[in-house]
């Protein structure tokens, strides 16, 4: 089980706690995550987002390529 660094809200305590804590709204409700988690996240998100992107414009341009093909038949 994947743990992560966040603070408690009320103490300002730097604790460790289970990763998917801070996907549930009540769980991580006293927690917040460090700077360092947060844009850890962020770059992850991003990541994967640009990846997405990617394998749709590839499709899309492959698909168009196919399409140009049957034309010149």
């Amino acid at each position: 089980m994947a743990t992560v660094n966040v603070y408690r809200k009320d103490t300002g305590e730097k604790v460790r706690v289970p990763e998917h804590w801070m996907d549930h709204p009540t769980l991580s409700k006293p927690f917040r995550k460090t700077p360092m988690q947060r844009a850890r996240d962020e770059a992850q998100q991003t990541s994967t987002s640009r990846t997405g992107e990617s394998a749709k414009s590839k499709s899309t341009d492959e698909s168009a390529k196919a399409g140009d093909d049957d034309k010149k038949e």
